[in-house]
């Protein structure tokens, strides 16, 4: 059973590991293998200022409390407060098995009921798999964004998507 909801504190370690894990499985990501560059202790003190002012996140939490997917939003400052940058990953064991759909649909939900009208994200042109996921949450394609990755000295471009709400 996969229980969604905010982590905490005491979740730090389990939240570092998924980082880990979901590094290692893709190159879709702004990280690899090696993770956050954050302690324990760091993740613990981020995770425990639940700021919605500053973003928000949620997690989908195995019963021994390990992580498989995890979505967050950092919001903008002053004359963009009311945007989001969106960034989301689950484990590739969980790929397919609704995972991402539930973490997207409660993000959308708090996004809505906390003043964010236009959520943005940026993905690698060539995941297609992605790009697919974010049409069917509503999501369009607004730009393209050179080089957005550099993965062993060779440069991916990217793709801006935007929702609005």
């Amino acid at each position: 059973m996969i229980t969604y909801r905010e982590p905490e504190g005491k979740d730090a370690e389990a939240e570092l590991a998924f980082l880990r894990v979901v590094g290692g499985e893709s190159d879709n990501l702004n990280f690899g293998k090696e993770g956050l560059p954050l302690s324990v202790e760091e993740e613990a003190t981020l995770l425990s200022d639940h700021n919605p002012l500053a973003g928000y996140r949620l997690s989908a939490f195995l019963e021994d409390g390990s992580v498989v997917g995890d979505i967050h939003i950092r919001r903008g400052k002053r004359r963009t407060a009311h945007t989001a940058d969106l960034g989301i990953a689950v484990c590739k064991a969980y790929w397919g098995k609704g995972v991402s759909s539930t973490l997207m649909r409660n993000l959308i939900i708090w996004c809505k009921d906390n003043g964010v009208t236009k959520i943005n994200l940026q993905v690698r042109e060539d995941n297609l798999h992605a790009k697919a996921f974010y049409a069917k949450c509503g999501f369009t394609k607004e730009g393209m964004v050179r080089r957005l990755f550099l993965i062993d000295g060779v440069y991916f471009d990217g793709e801006a998507w935007g929702l609005l709400l």
